[in-house]
């Protein structure tokens, strides 16, 4: 998806798709303090720049435990 069709959010799903988890998880994910879900109606939808932050932070802490 190029930048000037890329939505803001992502669906659960989607966001399973990008990490390469099955939907399940990501699911269980969304219920974490530090996941970026944002609540639409019924909805819940993935930040993408902050799923990308939180990817980050994990590669960040994991290193930071491996040291």
């Amino acid at each position: 998806m190029n930048s000037s069709t890329a939505t803001l959010t992502m669906s659960v799903e989607e966001a399973a798709k990008e990490l390469g988890i099955c939907v399940k998880i990501a699911y269980d994910l969304t219920h974490r303090q530090d996941f970026p879900t944002i609540k639409i109606g019924r909805r819940t939808r993935i930040s993408r720049e902050g799923l990308r932050e939180w990817v980050r932070q994990q590669e960040q802490s994991r290193k930071e435990t491996t040291i």
